[in-house]
């Protein structure tokens, strides 16, 4: 790491954070002042914007996600398109604010994913854990001018780590003058949590993926509604929760009972669990859309329920569905329960802000990955960094 350290290196940068969630619904993009590095940096959100992305482009994603219609010719394709969609949103950004990409050190993709498979399983002799994001860095640095770093889950990966949440870092940060153990739950495509004991250290910090989040709730409202999303919660709010929907996810769905270190997505939450669990029964669609609503929360619950909590702290797109959160509510009485605001960091743009912070990070010669988290072997740099 010495090219990155040394005399001449900045103690405070601007850095773009930009990412396209589980949900593939837009583009993220946050730009943050970032002063100091590890625990103690101090972050300042600048602006934070979110562009949309076109019908026509998530479905090309979805499709060539799934095992039955993605090749690698299609993967070699997006992954170039994702890169010049990402790079086309920021100096579109730049553009709206005047900024020159000189007054910007350094961009932190985390890119799409497309595959997250964190498990040690012997294929031809070799380990296949893996995890791949597609949007390459070195068309975002090129097209941007401004020198980029992505790939953050792959290092963690490597040395046989989850690869998986990465968010808990922010978290660290984001509690350090808390005098409470809190659980920040962030409830994106896939819910996830992060449990901070007060006076604890980085290296006691629990983390885990908790089981679904917005990721089925949204295919409910497109299959059913015709909507991209619950708006909310409103249709939720209408329907009845199904006791024998609620039994068959519980005995259906074995991912929210594995032990942690866990992570999952698209690959496990996705139509076909959907059609697996309703079955071709029938039911009406709006007690679907409150039967998973509440499921959702349950499952959360279900995984932190025996640790010791003195306040929640919600984040994420499922933050804006009042449905979901008045479950989570009401599951966890007397413990409080807050959305997250902290020096400019909200529900919108933490993820975000994240690989920004990451970015900060690898250039900074720090190494990122919490092993109590992923359960990796060592602790790793995350990221890899094109020039432009």
């Amino acid at each position: 790491m010495k090219i990155l350290r040394g005399k001449g290196i900045k103690s405070r940068r601007k850095i773009i954070g930009i990412l396209s969630g589980t949900s593939i619904d837009a583009v993220d993009l946050v730009l943050t002042e970032i002063t100091g590095s590890g625990v103690n940096s101090c972050i300042k959100v600048l602006d934070f914007y979110s562009f949309p992305i076109k019908p026509e482009l998530k479905n090309l994603i979805l499709k060539f996600s799934s095992d039955k219609y993605g090749t690698a010719a299609d993967i070699c394709k997006l992954n170039f398109i994702i890169g010049r969609l990402f790079s086309l949103t920021i100096n579109k950004f730049l553009r709206k604010n005047k900024i020159t990409s000189h007054e910007i050190d350094l961009i932190g993709s985390h890119g799409q994913t497309i595959y997250h498979y964190p498990f040690n399983k012997n294929q031809s002799g070799f380990n296949s854990n893996s995890t791949l994001q597609i949007g390459d860095i070195s068309v975002i640095a090129n097209d941007t001018g401004i020198n980029t770093i992505g790939d953050f889950r792959t290092a963690d990966v490597a040395v046989n780590g989850q690869g998986a949440p990465l968010v808990p870092y922010l978290d660290f940060i984001i509690s350090r003058k808390r005098e409470l153990n809190c659980v920040f739950l962030n409830i994106g495509g896939i819910s996830n949590i992060t449990y901070i004991k007060k006076n604890s250290e980085l290296k006691d910090v629990i983390a885990f993926d908790t089981g679904p989040g917005n990721i089925l709730l949204d295919f409910i409202s497109q299959k059913y509604f015709n909507k991209k999303f619950d708006k909310n919660g409103n249709i939720a709010s209408k329907g009845n929760i199904l006791p024998e929907l609620i039994s068959k996810l519980l005995s259906f769905d074995k991912f929210i009972y594995s032990k942690p270190p866990k992570s999952t997505g698209r690959e496990y939450y996705n139509p076909e669990f959907f059609k697996k669990v309703i079955a071709g029964r029938k039911f009406d669609p709006a007690d679907i859309m409150a039967t998973f609503n509440f499921y959702t929360a349950y499952s959360v619950f279900l995984n932190i329920k025996d640790l010791k909590i003195d306040t929640i702290i919600i984040s994420g797109g499922g933050s804006y569905n009042l449905n979901l959160v008045n479950h989570i509510i009401s599951l966890f009485d007397n413990i409080a329960v807050e959305y997250l605001d902290f020096n400019g960091i909200n529900s919108s743009n933490k993820e975000a802000v994240l690989f920004a912070v990451l970015a900060n990070e690898l250039v900074s010669g720090n190494k990122a990955n919490i092993r109590s988290v992923t359960g990796a072997e060592k602790n790793v740099y995350l990221g890899k960094m094109s020039f432009a």
